[in-house]
This record gives structure tokens, sequence and C-alpha cells, in this order.
């Protein structure tokens, strides 16, 4: 018997390559990704898209968009998982990237950030991993129905440092995340204290251009 009429081609999700994990992705069924790779192409370039444009151009099955959006998210999701379920974060990082790829239609720009609905996913993907793996719960459970607005900020950040040349980056992961001062940052990294005030004041401008690009 053909292909029925009408119906949508297959879509086999990409293989993520995470480095602790050998697991390969199970094939998409073609009735969750629509693909609609003419409007995908019309999309930005995805090292310039915002989250929320490569969400919509996985959604219409663009890998390029995918991968792109697994790299600026990848640390911020194996950082949620690990919260959760402990231990090796890599096999529910890979869960949430596949949940991802299959759900991305879902997300409504009109009802919130990417950042929310990405951080709010993974984790009700690492719940659901855990549960499955029978591990008591932890002492308190994670509310799986709302985020709240730090941790998204925070979940937000990890991935737009992604998108910052590797000086900036590491200059605002330093003061952000170790809460060292200028100073001590041009210790540590040995380095003139010019160039820490000047890194940080070029990083902290693309990430303003970065936040600005999410909320438009």
């Amino acid at each position: 018997m053909g292909p029925r009429r009408g119906a949508r081609p297959h879509i086999a999700a990409p293989i993520l390559r995470l480095a602790a994990s050998k697991r390969v992705m199970a094939p998409v069924p073609g009735d969750v990704i629509p693909q609609q790779l003419a409007r995908a192409n019309a999309a930005p370039a995805p090292a310039t898209a915002s989250d929320a444009d490569l969400l919509r151009a996985i959604s219409e099955g663009s890998e390029p968009a995918f991968e792109e959006l697994r790299h600026r998210y990848r640390r911020a999701v194996e950082r949620a998982c690990r919260s959760i379920v402990g231990g090796e974060p890599e096999d529910c990082a890979q869960e949430v990237f596949l949940r991802i790829w299959r759900k991305a239609s879902l997300y409504d720009r009109g009802r919130g950030s990417a950042p929310a609905w990405l951080l709010t996913l993974a984790r009700r993907t690492a719940i659901n991993f855990r549960r499955r793996r029978e591990l008591p719960l932890p002492e308190e459970p994670v509310d799986e129905s709302a985020v709240e607005a730090p941790d998204v900020d925070r979940f937000w950040v990890e991935a737009a440092l992604e998108r910052l040349p590797e000086r900036e980056r590491r200059v605002i992961e330093l003061a952000y995340f170790r809460d060292l001062s200028q100073s001590a940052i041009a210790a540590e990294l040995r380095v003139p204290l010019g160039s820490v005030k000047s890194w940080t004041r070029r990083g902290l401008h693309r990430l303003a251009t970065l936040l600005g690009e999410e909320t438009a």
C-alpha cells in the first residue's frame, strides 16, 4: 500500500553528541513536527537568531537551528538536570533536547519568553526522568507548573554567555557565578585590570543586546 495521501513526511530527530552518553535518538513521529523547510530557510541565520526564532525554525524541521539552540543551552540544561536528577546529567539533558525537538511547535511567544519555556520543559523532563529511575524525590519537590524569574534569568544568562567571545564570557562568568571583583578577575586571569574592565563592558553590552532581542 502506498503512502497515505496528505500524511506528513517522517523527520528523524538529530543525534545529540553529548560526551558521556551513547544513546541514539529515536525517530520523531511524522505527526509531531511538520516539515516546512521552505519556511525554515527564510528564518534568520541560526547564530544571529533569537531563541524564539530558533524554536520556530526547529518546529519546522531545521536541524541547524536545533544545533544552535543546543549549543546555547547545553550547560544550562545540564545544570537544571543535575539539580533534580543528581549525578551525571548527560542522559537527562539528551532527553530534554529530544523533547525540545519534538515539542518546539508548542512554544507560544505571546505567553512568555523562550528561556522560561525551555526551563519549564527541562525541569518537567528531569522530574519524569528521575521518577522513571525510581529514585526518592528531593526534600523540596520542584514546582512543575511555574518557574521563578531569578531562575529564568540565570538559565538565560548561562545560554547567552555561550554567544559571547571567549574573553568576554570568561570575565562575566567569574563575576556572575563566582562573585569575583574585577581586580580579583585580573589577578586570576593574569591580565591588566583595564582589559578586564573593557571585556566586561563589551560583554555586558552584547548581553543587553541579546536580551533586547528576546524581549522584543
